[in-house]
């Protein structure tokens, strides 16, 4: 089933104050703080960035990152449990994460 469909990882319930530029850098299978990790490197996997903008303060969102070909790359495809680690650059305490989760969506989706 995995080799027809794309490994989907959701970070759902992205909660921030739109008056506030946020950034983050969405990482995989790093076990320290991740600050020195780039897009250039395999465990970069995306980037969530808002800037200030809107009336209404609070703003609710997610994101998703096809993460299929950097687990394979990784060689951790068939682990049971992979580590995300979330890198704030900008405005990380104005930014709240209701939760993650992988799913399998089909390919090209």
């Amino acid at each position: 089933e995995k080799s027809e469909k794309d490994e989907v990882l959701v970070i759902e319930g992205i909660e921030l104050d739109k008056r506030y530029w946020v950034h983050f850098n969405v990482l995989v299978n790093v076990v320290d703080d991740g600050s020195d990790v780039c897009p250039g490197n395999t465990e970069f996997v995306g980037t969530f960035t808002t800037v200030p903008h809107g009336h209404n303060h609070r703003g609710k969102t997610s994101l998703r990152v096809v993460i299929t070909e950097v687990l394979k790359e990784l060689g951790i495809e068939d682990d049971e449990s992979v580590i995300v680690r979330l890198d704030p650059k900008v405005g990380g305490d104005k930014v709240t994460i209701g939760g993650m989760k992988i799913e399998l969506q089909p390919k090209g989706r």
